[in-house]
């Protein structure tokens, strides 16, 4: 429809703008795919991108997942759910198609659109910390990502921190070395801040694996302090976990642990037989006085009273009894009025611990990981304790997986025997945690078998297998974050993830095919 030039542009502002957009939410995520869908279609010359399409392996290769998610449609109960699973899948095959059919990017392009990323994750952490610290005092972890979940925000960062070193070692001025060099140290304290800890073990596992490979190449002398900093990195990322789990669950001396028979105003105290869950190493569940508990926090916030009979405001209750014990206070009369007005509003925000406020997002998310393994070590309630919710998650898909392995149960119908197999395990989850496995081979395999399986590995391998002499630098950092996301996340199930894996996957895959068939990538295509 337009002339060549003016589609080439088209293109590479639907490529850059959704390299930028997927950073900032789900619209600017979508638009760039139908701007570059359109072009493509604008453009005709359908012939031609037929016969190059269908000659090349690596686009039936990288639409393969997409396609057999395809095929689990003709054997689903659930037609209306397999359709919105593999509407959500078109960017495994659209992107391929696009990307393959396309003139390929130049080198002044493709660093073009990583700009353009990082870009994205700059808009993307700042107004993250904006809302979290300067316009809102928000005290939940999870929800200082405001654009995707915090464990993709940390994957995506991690990728940015890996293009900026790589600019750093291909830069020819100091200038430039520098200022991604403070781009590092930028997304680094974001991730610290916004308590991104899945984002800072893959950073920590990329940069041992880096590190590792260094050691090969280097000679003693560096391999010596390379060894010695990657055991520096363990020993302090052990003991800051170690003083966390200690201060937590390690029993303190005192009275305060000790069973007491009456309070001050003479009521009995209560105490619960299982003396496991603490706060500031405080047993919680000991020397309670039920009465007394309810009759003064109401009288001091009648705005926020609870009441047990009839279980109104009773997550009220919980959040007192822990916020008194991470105080080493009895949970009783003397407790209540010992409090002061910002414990009074602490505790109205659902704060649990008294030090919680002063702690960094990252200590509170460490905190949150010592509470999962405590109460789980304990068998006591796993239910939003993500971490540990994956071991049932897992459970439950291995055991559709045994009586439905070749082939699977079909696209649709992955939910609906998940929510059959939470019953069946007898998993100790409420129905409000009936989730997805939370890995996404289990996923694969529950929904389209071991062929599907066979066929998703494949998908990752043979690209390596192809082209390994000709793929990009990045492209290793990338596969190493995708492939751990794809162990502990469902991350082909939503748009955040599933853009993420497309686009970055087909634009490395692309330029390494354009490199190996032409023999270098030219450095400019518009003139």
């Amino acid at each position: 429809m337009f002339n060549e030039k003016i589609h080439r542009y088209l293109f590479l502002f639907g490529v850059s703008s959704l390299a930028f957009g997927m950073m900032v939410g789900t619209v600017p995520t979508s638009i760039p795919q139908f701007i570059l869908l359109g072009n493509w279609l604008l453009e005709m010359d359908f012939k031609r991108k037929w016969q190059q399409l269908k000659t090349n392996k690596l686009f039936w290769i990288l639409s393969s997942v997409f396609l057999i998610h395809v095929v689990g449609l003709l054997y689903t109960n659930d037609l209306v759910s397999g359709w919105n699973d593999v509407r959500t899948k078109l960017p495994l095959i659209f992107l391929p198609v696009v990307f393959l059919s396309s003139k390929q990017l130049s080198v002044k392009e493709f660093y073009f659109v990583l700009y353009c990323f990082l870009a994205g994750s700059i808009i993307n952490t700042a107004w993250c910390y904006i809302y979290t610290f300067i316009l809102h005092k928000n005290e939940v972890v999870r929800s200082a990502s405001r654009f995707m979940s915090h464990i993709r925000l940390g994957l995506y960062l991690n990728v940015a921190l890996a293009c900026c070193f790589y600019f750093i070692i291909i830069s020819q001025t100091y200038y430039r070395k520098f200022l991604f060099a403070l781009l590092i140290i930028y997304f680094l304290l974001m991730m610290y801040a916004l308590g991104l800890a899945s984002g800072f073990v893959n950073f920590f596992i990329l940069s041992f694996l880096t590190l590792c490979y260094l050691i090969l190449k280097l000679n003693f002398g560096i391999k010596l302090l390379l060894i010695l900093s990657i055991l520096a990195c363990f020993f302090f990322v052990y003991h800051y976990v170690f003083k966390i789990y200690s201060t937590q669950t390690i029993l303190n001396a005192g009275e305060i642990n000790l069973h007491q028979k009456k309070t001050a105003s003479g009521r009995l105290y209560y105490h619960f037989d299982s003396p496991t869950q603490k706060e500031n190493g405080n047993i919680v569940q000991i020397n309670l006085q039920f009465e007394e508990l309810k009759n003064e926090w109401n009288y001091r916030c009648p705005s926020d009273s609870f009441s047990y009979k009839g279980k109104y405001n009773l997550g009220r209750y919980q959040v007192l009894i822990r916020y008194l014990s991470s105080k080493g206070l009895k949970k009783d009369s003397l407790g209540i009025w010992s409090l002061n007005e910002e414990d009074i509003k602490n505790i109205q925000s659902n704060i649990t611990n008294f030090q919680m406020p002063e702690w960094s997002y990252l200590h509170k998310r460490v905190y949150e990981w010592v509470n999962e393994y405590d109460e789980f070590n304990n068998n006591r309630s796993v239910n939003g304790h993500s971490l540990i919710m994956r071991l049932y998650f897992w459970k439950a898909a291995i055991h559709i997986i045994k009586d439905n392995l070749l082939a699977g149960i079909g696209t649709g119908d992955v939910q609906n025997e998940l929510n059959k197999a939470y019953l069946e395990t007898k998993a100790p989850l409420s129905q409000e945690w009936f989730k997805r496995p939370h890995n996404q081979f289990l996923t694969i395999t529950v929904a389209t078998g071991l062929i599907g399986l066979i066929i998703f590995i494949l998908n990752l391998i043979l690209p390596i297998l192809l082209l390994r002499k000709n793929l990009h630098l990045l492209y290793w950092p990338f596969t190493v974050m995708v492939i751990i996301s794809f162990f502990i996340e469902d991350t082909l199930e939503t748009q955040a993830g599933l853009t993420f894996y497309a686009f970055f996957n087909v634009l490395f895959i692309s330029m390494a095919h354009y490199k190996e068939t032409s023999g270098k990538l030219p450095d400019k295509l518009i003139h």
